[in-house]
Formats: structure tokens, sequence, C-alpha cells
């Protein structure tokens, strides 16, 4: 029967910790070459140190037993030489660059050696035993030469390989290299120290049966460095805490059990529970990574909302600027043309004078463009001023509406204001501001109405006063409504008028909101008529 003691106990638990280090390395993203290749080492490091302990411990009694064992070793620890070298190669990139070389030369050389340990070509037999049991002398042929040449190699070019990545590299991929420099210095030196020098020089090979023990340095810092930041997730490092000691907890129970059925029932519960904790670390790390990942995306969107309004702000400096700068030329345009039309300068013939006009009627559009900009500007930039003040708003529509039933009658159009002269329509505004309003939504419905009537009343319910102006036009659809408000919004009107600019219903919106009133637009659908209408607080 299998006595255990101390040394059992060692290589199980740095079996198990160098278990945990390979799946969180390999969970921490699976898809990067480095962290496989990690694991690959890793796995291969277990399976060295496992038959490394039984060729130092176990009693062996069938010689090809002892034989497969010993060649074993060599296997397992060639290809971990030969993971280390390609991990130091390709580390810390998440996808493998495999050079020729190593496709054609090194990859089938390694093969090629792997089969010749297992041929008498690297142990040929056991000359014999050690009194407690283990392989004491053998025969070698000229394979073993090839397998500690090629195994060495292998390792002191991917340590002259990582080392030239310490020089050259900065920052945060530095500090991952240096980790995996001082575990390797440390991975080295015990195994030389203890496996090497202690049996050669001093004749004490007890250190030999635990060289499972001597590769935790280099697999912690190593997978500390890949992983970086992820272990200091509380939630994560919790989940594999507690996992690990559950782990161990049942491991030791195995280990120390007194009867074979005992071990067999802890054995049992400890695969069972390294599945189970495995799925658990898994999908904590996944959560966690999606909230990262949510986390990213949410800094992301603040700086370009932060930009976004930094862009705005721009432009809408630039919109004032531009916009007092068009102010002083279009005065001039209008003050000139006006004057030309009326005579001052001369006589000027018919098709001049026609001319003329249309760069009058021009001047006063574009006046009313950069005014609208302006306003625009100076709402965003918290500038528009009310001058508030109690007047009848009911005479001010009527007096606007006569104005501008000149311009329906041009079209034909039928026009009509309803104002009852004898009721007072009081409300507490800014007359130039809601004149304005006023102005942009009866002169709205002239221009897109083609045919029919424009219909304009002033009502008071109660404590409301309602403005309403009724066209004939050309109506609109749902979805055009729940637009209309905004900013540089045009409904199917701009397809009658293109030198509107879209703000005028803006500035209104804004404007009958600042005066804490409501506006809105009522349609029954294309080519059936609009009906905009504002609603103010009455005095």
């Amino acid at each position: 029967m299998i006595q255990f003691d101390i040394k059992l106990i060692a290589v199980g638990l740095s079996v198990l910790v160098s278990i945990i280090i390979a799946f969180v390395v390999l969970f921490n993203k699976k898809s990067s070459a480095t962290n496989r290749t990690f694991f690959a080492f890793t796995l291969a490091t277990i399976l060295w140190g496992i038959v490394n302990y039984v060729n130092s411990q176990y009693n062996f009694k069938n010689e090809q037993f002892a034989l497969l064992f010993l060649r074993l070793n060599l296997f397992f620890g060639l290809w971990q030489s030969f993971f280390l070298f390609h991990f130091f190669k390709i580390f810390p990139k998440e996808k493998a660059n495999n050079k020729w070389w190593g496709v054609f030369v090194i990859f089938p050389l390694v093969i090629l050696t792997s089969v010749l340990i297992f041929t008498p070509y690297v142990f040929s037999g056991i000359l014999s035993f050690s009194a407690s049991g283990q392989v004491d002398k053998v025969t070698s042929g000229p394979g073993l030469i090839l397998f500690g040449i090629l195994a060495t190699g292998l390792v002191v070019a991917g340590l002259i390989i990582l080392f030239i990545k310490y020089l050259k590299y900065k920052g945060m991929e530095k500090t991952q290299t240096r980790l995996i420099l001082n575990g390797s210095f440390f991975m080295f030196l015990f195994i030389i120290t203890f496996n090497f020098i202690f049996p050669t020089f001093f004749g004490n090979s007890v250190y030999m049966s635990v060289a499972a023990v001597f590769a935790i340095p280099f697999l912690v810092l190593t997978g500390y460095s890949i992983i970086k930041y992820h272990l200091f997730n509380v939630k994560i490092i919790t989940t594999e805490l507690i996992t690990f000691i559950l782990w161990i907890f049942i491991l030791i129970r195995a280990l120390v059990a007194n009867s074979l059925e005992e071990r067999v029932i802890n054995g049992g519960l400890f695969i069972i529970v390294i599945i189970v904790g495995i799925s658990l670390i898994k999908s904590v790390r996944k959560e966690v990574e999606q909230r990262e990942k949510l986390e990213v995306l949410t800094k992301q969107l603040e700086e370009a909302n932060e930009k976004l309004k930094g862009l705005d702000k721009l432009k809408t400096e630039f919109l004032s600027l531009a916009s007092h700068q068009l102010r002083s030329p279009l005065t001039a345009i209008k003050g000139y043309a006006s004057m030309i039309t009326e005579g001052d300068y001369g006589e000027i013939n018919p098709k001049a004078k026609e001319m003329v006009d249309r760069i009058l009627e021009s001047s006063k559009n574009l006046a009313f463009v950069v005014e609208d900009l302006l306003n625009v500007t100076k709402i965003e930039a918290g500038g528009m001023q009310y001058v508030m003040a109690e007047f009848n708003f009911g005479q001010m529509v009527a007096e606007e509406a006569k104005e501008l039933s000149v311009n329906a009658e041009k079209k034909g159009l039928k026009f009509t204001c309803e104002v009852n002269p004898d009721e007072k329509f009081i409300v507490n505004g800014d007359k130039e501001k809601l004149m304005q309003v006023i102005l942009n939504l009866i002169d709205n419905s002239i221009k897109y109405t083609k045919e029919g009537s424009v219909d304009v009343s002033v009502v008071k319910n109660g404590n409301k006063i309602r403005f309403a102006v009724k066209d004939t036009g050309m109506g609109m659809t749902g979805e055009t409504k729940e637009t209309l408000f905004k900013k540089f919004a045009r409904g199917e009107g701009g397809k009658m008028n293109a030198s509107g600019t879209g703000l005028g219903l803006y500035l209104a919106k804004e404007i009958i909101e600042a005066h804490k009133g409501k506006v809105g637009v009522d349609s029954d659908g294309l080519g059936k008529g609009s009906t905009f209408w504002v609603e103010l607080e009455a005095i």
C-alpha cells in the first residue's frame, strides 16, 4: 500500500495549484494563443511532475513498467521545453505568428525525438534498481544526446528571445516580461539546485521527487502577468479563492483517507467539484467581462457625448458670428434696393425694377433666416432675453393678420380672422417674440396652401387663450407631426418652399414654452389641411 507522506501532499498541492492557474489563465481569454500555449505548458509540467514523483518514489517490480515511466519522464520533459519555447516566442500576442523554421524544422524535430524516446535509441534497458526499488542504472543510446541538446536548446533559445523582448518592450509589456523572467529564474534555480547539484555533488536526491513544486513560482508569476488587472476584481478573486480552498480541502481528504473506499469516494467528489468550480469561475468571469465591456462602452459614449457637446458649442458660436456678420450687408442691400424701387435715384425701366424687387424680396427672406439663426444661437447659449409685459394678445393677432392678408389675396386664397374686438385677451409676455411666432405660423399656412382658405382665430376658454390658424394646405402624417417642431425639421411642405430653414417652428416652440404655454398642430393626414395652435395663460 502506498504511504502518504509530506512529499506526496506537496506534489499533490503543486499539481492542484498548477491546474488552477492553467484554467484561470485559459478562461481569461481562450482565443489568445499566449493563454493557450501557457495552458499546454502547464499541463506538460503537471504530467512531468507526476511522472517524476513516481520515478523517484515508487517501488518498481517490473522492468518494462519502470522503463516506460523513465521514458515518459523524458517525453513530458521534452514537450514541456517545447511549449515553454513556444510561449516565450509568442508572448504577449494573441495570435501565433509561426515562422517557417518553427513549422518545418523545430516541430518535426520534437515529434521525431518524442518517438525516439520510446525506442532503444534513447533507453534500451534497466541495469539495476536501488534498494528502495527505484531505477538506479540504465543503458542509454545516442538518442539521449539528441534529447538533451534539443530540450536544452529550446529552453535557452526561448529565454534569449524573451530577454530581447524585455529590452525592447516598454510600459505594461515590459512589466509583464520582467515577471516571467523572474519566474523563470526561480524555476530553473530550484531545478538545477535540487535536481542536479544536490544529487551530483552531495549525493542527496531527496528533493528530486518534488520537482513539480519548483515550477510553481514560474506559473504564478507568469499567470499573473498574463491576466494582469483581472485578478484584482473582487467578485472574481472571491469566487476563485472559495473554489480553490474547497478543491484543496477535498484533495487533502482524499490523500489522508484511511481506506481505499474513502479515497475513491473523495477522489470522485474532487473531480466533480473541479468541474463545477471551473464552470462557476467561467460564468463569473464572463459576467465580469461583460460588465467591463459595458463600462468601456459607457465611457466611450460619455467621451463621444462630450465631444459632440463641444462641437455643438463651436457650431453655435460659428452661427452666431456668421449671423452677426451677415446682418450689416443685408441691411445695406435692403436699404439700397428699397430706395431704388421707390425712385430715390431716378426713374428705372420696368424690367430693372422687377429685378430689384426680387433682390429686395430675397434680401428680406435672407434677413428672416439670419434672424432665426441668431435666435437659435441665443436659445442654445441660454442668452435669449424676454421682456415681459401685459398686452392684448388678440389685438396683436388681428393687426398682424391684416398685414399678412395681402399675401393670401395675391395667391387667391380666402383669408379670415375671427377675433372679438370687444373681448380682452390679456397675456403677460414678450410682445415682440410672440408676434414673431404668430407671423411665422400664419405666413407658413399661406405659403404652403395652394388653394382654398386660411382662417385665423383667437378664443378664450376659462384662463386659457387659444390662437389657431387653419388652412386647406398639404396636411401631414402622424410621423411628420412628431418631428415638425424639432430643429431643422421640415414636413412635406418643404417641397413647395425650398427657401425655408426648418427653424421657424422650433423657435416658436421654444418661445411659447418659455412663456409656459403650449404649441402644436392637428391634421387629418396628407392633403387634408392643418391647424397650428398656441395656448397661453390669460391674465
